[in-house]
């Protein structure tokens, strides 16, 4: 398989404006406070709406809640009180499922002889990529309870194993066994309630191991040929391609859309494009990108972005949506690497040879609320909040929840 890879050190980003201490709950079929897909959503905005009371008041008496050791492969998804994130166990591979607030080990039983990709949980549904041999790729479905709803063979040398799940849709990608890059990839949209083929489309480019982001009915991905990187969009619902983009030679590492625009990591540059055509609006290029994330200015009106970035190696700073101007800038202790915001704090794993660390700031000026050691192994994976709790994870070892000392 040419496709299997763990999360890599990559350049890092971060989108978003001072948020309030606290979030309205949500409304609708998803249950508040779910983390639903790898980066939060399935616009890979990295951005928690309701935290559960997890807020700048209380966020700098974080605690250890439990921790569980295992083999997690540093990511999670939390749906209805459940965290559900793939390990590896005695040659195979499964999905752990957790109680979030006790980290005791829940029935779920999803297996897989190869691989399991990043998960996403959404409408009480756990999608994922799976492989129990070479060439046997699928995308399946389960109940939260880990009963098989679905599944769907995935034609192609390669699939990606990293998908979206938007609108009742589940997009992921695929290629075809190439020594180098490939000519083209086919991407797919299949039906979340059966896993029938919804649309699929030929986009010139390799998909290699990026992800895709949707949102507003804009699906953009990333992808790679002979001249480096582009962006291309879609329209969701149809698989019609809108627009394509050059991006970079040294290729596009993050990527975010929202209603209005689209942000990437374009080589060493960060940038943010039109959602309807693709042109540039700003890049910023004399700044060192990490990860990147969105969220909104206000928590009642997702329309109204801000941008928080981290980067400088050992800094996080926030910037202006309109041009990328530094709003402010916290010095940190190690390379911001994965990066989360909601409840009006920023959530951070820094990363340095010898250790990683967790930190928690102010969105409103970058102000340092707490700062912990996770790890003497420099490795690191996703931070979550979700359901009053902050959880890491730390790759190949465990997963940490952490929760606030009430006064």
């Amino acid at each position: 398989m040419t496709r299997r890879c763990l999360p890599a050190a990559v350049l890092t980003a971060l989108l978003v404006l001072p948020a309030p201490a606290a979030a309205a709950p949500e409304t609708g079929t998803r249950p508040a406070g779910d983390w639903t897909h790898v980066d939060g959503d399935a616009g890979r905005t990295g951005y928690q709406p309701v935290t559960g009371g997890l807020h700048p008041a209380n966020a700098g008496r974080l605690h250890d809640g439990w921790r569980v050791a295992g083999a997690p492969h540093g990511t999670l998804v939390a749906a209805g009180g459940a965290l559900y994130l793939p390990a590896s166990e005695r040659g195979s591979v499964r999905i752990l499922k957790l109680d979030a607030r006790t980290g005791r080990e829940m029935p779920f039983g999803v297996r897989a002889e190869q691989w399991l990709g990043r998960p996403a949980a959404v409408d009480g549904t756990i999608v994922t990529v799976a492989s129990d041999a070479p060439g046997r790729d699928e995308l399946r479905a389960y109940s939260p309870t880990g009963a098989l709803r679905w599944r769907a063979p995935m034609p192609g040398d390669a699939p990606a194993d990293d998908l979206a799940v938007h609108d009742g849709l589940v997009f992921a990608g695929g290629g075809f066994e190439c020594r180098y890059l490939c000519a083209y990839t086919r991407l797919r949209a299949y039906r979340l309630s059966d896993g029938t083929l919804a649309w699929e489309q030929d986009v010139v480019g390799d998909v290699q191991y990026e992800a895709p982001a949707v949102a507003g009915g804009t699906l953009v991905w990333p992808m790679r040929d002979a001249n480096g990187a582009s962006v291309v969009a879609l329209d969701a619902a149809t698989g019609s391609p809108r627009w394509g983009a050059h991006a970079s030679t040294l290729g596009v590492q993050e990527l975010i859309v929202a209603d209005r625009a689209v942000y990437a990591v374009e080589g060493g540059s960060l940038c943010a494009r039109s959602v309807e055509g693709g042109g540039r609006r700003w890049c910023r290029d004399d700044l060192d990108h990490v990860s990147v994330a969105l969220a909104p200015q206000r928590a009642d009106a997702r329309d109204t972005p801000a941008v928080l970035y981290a980067g400088g190696g050992t800094t996080i700073r926030a910037l202006d949506p309109a041009d990328g101007g530094v709003l402010w800038s916290a010095p940190v202790d190690g390379t911001p690497q994965t990066i989360t915001a909601g409840g009006g704090l920023v959530f951070a794993q820094l990363w340095s040879p010898r250790e990683t660390r967790i930190a928690v700031l102010d969105v409103s000026d970058g102000r340092r609320l707490a700062d912990r050691l996770l790890s003497r192994e420099g490795i690191f994976g996703a931070v979550v909040p979700a359901y009053g709790r902050l959880f890491a994870v730390d790759p190949y070892e465990s997963i940490l929840a952490l929760k606030p000392h009430h006064p």
